[in-house]
């Protein structure tokens, strides 16, 4: 049952190895901030530091059109829950929280399909829902800032940052109708760090990708994608 799925991931580990960077959104922008709960909401979302990176999903050089990534993290509240390296996932209550966002994406059918954009100022969404507590959610964003109509450049936010003008972004979950849940500013770059954002491994207790069989299939995408890009290290 497994040679269908490993046939499906083993060429994000070859195509890491060649590009000995991320298979998506290679060319990004990690910085740091803070979130802030503005609603109360089902979702186990808290106010703390987060750590988010900003991307391009195709990796066009300068402010050439792409497809906006935002992946975020929540980090633990517990140095020795899953944010940290400690439990698993499945008994993890308090452990970091990994969101993975592209965009702009309308729906086709049911899902969410990403599209190329000129502008950083977009609706960016999770490709698939979640189920938490017997309810479905999509979890989506809005870039409020930098609110320019036009050029997608990863130097011009590093720009940004550098000149204290913040990257504000809204968080916002729902089916069908969406309610603004978190408020991110984010107002440094982190320099000298690597993070492997991954929505497998770092997510809440009880917080599921719908349908099930798909977290199975991503956890291979990823691992195969890291697998990749060390594998030239070692």
């Amino acid at each position: 049952m497994s040679a269908l799925p490993d046939l499906i991931t083993t060429p994000f580990r070859w195509l890491g190895a060649l590009r000995h960077a991320r298979v998506f959104h290679p060319d990004g922008l990690l910085c740091g901030g803070r979130a802030a709960l503005s609603a109360d909401h089902p979702l186990p979302f808290r106010s703390g530091p987060v750590s988010v990176r900003v991307s391009k999903g195709i990796g066009t050089p300068g402010g050439l059109p792409d497809i906006v990534g935002l992946a975020i993290r929540f980090p633990s509240t517990d140095p020795g829950t899953v944010g940290g390296g400690g439990v698993s996932p499945s008994t993890n209550a308090t452990g970091a929280w990994d969101l993975l966002l592209a965009g702009p994406a309308p729906l086709a059918g049911r899902l969410p399909v990403p599209l190329p954009t000129t502008h950083w100022a977009t609706a960016v969404s999770s490709l698939t829902p979640y189920r938490y507590d017997g309810e479905l959610y999509w979890i989506r964003a809005r870039i409020l800032e930098p609110s320019e109509s036009s050029g997608l450049s990863i130097e011009d936010l590093a720009a940004r940052l550098r000149r204290n003008q913040p990257i504000v972004i809204v968080l916002e979950a729902g089916v069908g109708r969406f309610v603004p849940v978190v408020r991110i500013e984010l107002d440094h770059v982190l320099t000298g760090l690597d993070v492997d954002f991954d929505p497998i491994l770092h997510r809440p207790a009880g917080v599921e990708f719908a349908p099930s069989w798909l977290g199975d299939l991503r956890r291979r995408a990823y691992r195969d994608s890291r697998a990749g890009r060390h594998s030239v290290d070692s």
